[in-house]
């Protein structure tokens, strides 16, 4: 099946080179985009093993980690888009992964990332395919220099603890919440008005697999999520030099219901329907930029017994002056983890109620070398404290290249 896809993926890219010039003659717009980041990594990490009284329900941690790793993450864009004479523009875009399919390079069991189409005019803009909801493109959040932490790449560089649930769209490593991954989703998007923009969302099926739901389109009620909606609010302005960022989400997908009567009767867990909600705020003046973000999961499993309800927030201060950046990003994220329940603490002999915790923060260089391209370095520190008591705390040294073009 891999072959097969990606000999597609080639004769689709060799039918684009091939037609890129008929096409742009006929004012067809061709576009190859992309970026790939490398990092080196020297670290110290402590794993604490685990706690005794969990040993009989996970066992021990036994992992000895290596004092350096090297990551990667990147990804081919194919880009078309044609402007009709009336000012609409209709495009398409499809995101080609640069990692191993394993997900052990990048975290991403992916080959083709997202895939949508787009008509773009006075009116606004509607995107429709396999895509993130406008509350979550439309997110702020705080910046940062070098390697962000407000994301699952912290995993990368300080591995998880048994408790931590490494994903990036819920509050345990992350502000960037949604109730999926890349689902098959219409969104649109208004114009910007006096510097402010709407987004909404809704996806049929909410299946988490990374390219939505096709086959069949139709969700089943009782094993998969479904109903998907979002809305996504931001602001910004620029006054005389001082600019303003500022964001607002939410999102909601309703829970199967073989799943939530299991959580209910088996588990005594009133799970409910997923709800998840974000806001975000950046201030800049000469060179400064400070801002940070706030994000909650109220209600919902997430794809399973894991509950991530909870919350986490972040933030940071960077300057850049010419090609020079310099900042520093602080996150902290609390969740309830998988077994949040008095009954579930009985049956298992261990106190379960406890919440998984994460701190991290990062401070950074980077010097642009030349367009698109940028090199840095970081001194990452992060902290793991989970329900069961397994920890994991790392100080990483960081240099690393990224290149867009």
């Amino acid at each position: 099946m891999k072959r097969r896809l990606m000999g597609g993926t080639a004769l689709v890219a060799a039918s684009l080179f091939g037609a890129q010039g008929a096409a742009g003659a006929e004012g067809i717009d061709i576009q190859i985009r992309g970026f790939m980041n490398t990092y080196f990594s020297v670290a110290g990490i402590d794993n604490g093993g685990g706690n005794p009284s969990a040993l009989a329900l996970i066992g021990p941690d036994p992992r000895d980690f290596n004092a350096t790793g090297l990551f990667s993450d990147g990804e081919i864009q194919f880009r078309g888009s044609y402007t009709a004479d009336n000012g609409i523009t209709f495009g398409v875009r499809v995101e080609l992964e640069a990692g191993s399919p394993s997900g052990d390079a990048n975290n991403s069991d992916d080959t083709v990332d997202e895939r949508f189409i787009f008509v773009q005019g006075d009116f606004g803009r509607i995107e429709a395919g396999s895509t993130n909801t406008a509350a979550y493109k439309m997110h702020v959040a705080a910046p940062y220099v070098g390697v962000p932490i407000n994301s699952g790449w912290l995993t990368a560089f300080v591995p998880w603890s048994p408790g931590v649930y490494n994903s990036f769209l819920t509050p345990q490593v992350s502000t960037y919440l949604d109730y999926g991954n890349d689902e098959n989703t219409v969104s649109y998007y208004t114009p910007r008005f006096a510097g402010f923009q709407l987004g909404l969302s809704y996806s049929p099926s909410v299946v988490d697999t990374g390219d939505g739901k096709n086959f069949p389109v139709e969700a089943d009620r009782n094993d998969d999520f479904y109903n998907g909606f979002a809305v996504g609010l931001n602001y910004v302005q620029d006054f005389n030099g001082f600019g303003v960022s500022a964001s607002a989400g939410y999102r909601r997908a309703t829970t199967p219901k073989d799943l939530e009567d299991f959580l209910d009767s088996g588990l005594g867990i009133d799970a409910g329907d997923v709800q998840m909600v974000s806001f975000g705020l950046q201030l800049s003046y000469a060179g400064f930029t400070l801002g940070g973000s706030y994000a909650n999961q109220i209600s919902g499993p997430n794809f399973g017994l894991v509950t991530t309800e909870g919350q986490s927030w972040d933030v940071g201060l960077s300057y850049a002056y010419g090609p020079w950046h310099v900042g520093a990003t602080y996150f902290h994220s609390t969740v309830e983890g998988y077994y949040n329940t008095a009954s579930m603490s009985a049956f298992v002999g261990l106190d379960t109620t406890g919440d998984s915790t994460i701190q991290a923060a990062s401070l950074g260089v980077a010097y642009d070398i030349g367009p698109g391209l940028q090199l840095s370095a970081n001194l990452l520190w992060a902290d793991y404290d989970t329900e069961f008591g397994y920890t994991n705390e790392g100080v990483v040294g960081i240099v690393g290249t990224k290149f867009s073009f």
